[in-house]
């Protein structure tokens, strides 16, 4: 199951399209957002880990590049970066997905309204993944076009990224 994927926050399985999830049967009436699959993996994993967050993220992201890595860095795709010189040239680097751009339905993209992705490199820098809507006036608008920011970011200290990274590693069979 894709790690992005809104689920059930009792089953934790996709809940259908009725007010009932169509695995458990719990009423969803009064929940706010579903959660997606690897927020639900992370807040249901085994017992609490008393580590800092900081700490298990660093641990989290060395345990997925050694087993990447070692299994030839399968899932690894091109990503074009953000255009910061004149030359006209394109930059690229390697990397996973972790976080894909997240839109609200109803977001108004003139106002380029978007929660910025994640992108893992192979050499272990994380990197903002930015969207730029692109083809106004044109009969197939909108189109997005998504890019990786030039300079590497701080690691992301976030309970959600372990269970990303999980996921990523899992989908690729590493």
């Amino acid at each position: 199951m894709d790690s992005q994927v809104r689920v059930c926050p009792f089953c934790g399985e996709p809940p259908g399209a009725g007010v009932f999830c169509e695995s458990c049967g719990r009423n969803l009436s009064a929940v706010e957002q579903l959660p997606t699959r690897a927020q639900w993996d992370v807040e249901h994993a085994g017992p609490a880990d008393e580590r800092p967050l900081a700490e298990r993220c660093e641990e989290a992201t060395r345990e997925f590049l050694a087993a990447m890595h070692a299994g030839g860095d399968p899932g690894a795709q091109r990503f074009e970066v953000t255009r910061t010189s004149g030359w006209g040239r394109t930059h690229y680097v390697q990397g996973w997905l972790v976080r894909p751009v997240y839109r609200e339905d109803d977001a108004d993209i003139r106002q380029g309204e978007f929660e910025p992705g994640l992108v893992l490199t192979v050499e272990g820098d994380y990197r903002r993944l930015d969207s730029e809507v692109r083809g106004w006036g044109q009969r197939d608008f909108p189109q997005f076009h998504d890019t990786v920011a030039p300079e590497p970011i701080e690691m992301p200290v976030e309970g959600r990224l372990i269970g990303e990274l999980a996921a990523v590693r899992s989908e690729n069979g590493a």
